[in-house]
């Protein structure tokens, strides 16, 4: 099923099921409190290292940046919760959706501590669920990113 596609006009289809757009509001608003509470190790991974080699010069990045981070982040939530019911967004607003739904990756992906390889879980993992959720998120960006490179044709 294809969740966004480009119309002829331009603009992005979006065909979420009831039920997803539900799912990706509570994902926000948990990703909204982990943001605004700060400190959570499962953030570790929105705030990378820019400088391994100097502790110090690191240091002062991310305290130039970790606040414009965390602004452009919460716009990005904002964005995807005034879209999760609409049937059309334009490439800004798929911009900030990729945004929102990557950070949201990133926190399950440092939670489950996956890696580039290919992870298999088992059925009766008890993350399991938390592993298929991560599975679709990182459909649902894919797609947003085939849908702005122009990768997908057009209906």
């Amino acid at each position: 099923m294809m969740f966004f596609r480009r119309r002829r006009d331009g603009s992005i289809a979006v065909a979420l099921p009831e039920e997803l757009g539900q799912l990706l509001g509570r994902l926000n608003e948990d990703l909204r409190d982990l943001l605004l509470a700060d400190g959570d190790d499962r953030l570790r991974r929105l705030y990378p290292t820019a400088y391994p080699e100097h502790e110090g010069l690191d240091q002062e990045y991310q305290e130039l940046m970790h606040g414009e981070l965390i602004e452009s982040r919460l716009a990005a939530l904002d964005t995807v919760d005034g879209c999760l019911t609409a049937t059309s967004v334009d490439d800004a607003q798929l911009t900030q959706w990729m945004q929102a739904i990557n950070s949201l990756r990133l926190v399950l992906g440092t939670q489950l501590d996956v890696s580039e390889d290919d992870h298999q879980v088992a059925p009766d993992d008890p993350d399991a669920p938390t592993y298929a959720l991560y599975d679709l998120l990182n459909l649902l960006l894919a797609e947003m990113v085939e849908v702005l490179s122009g990768s997908l044709p057009t209906r």
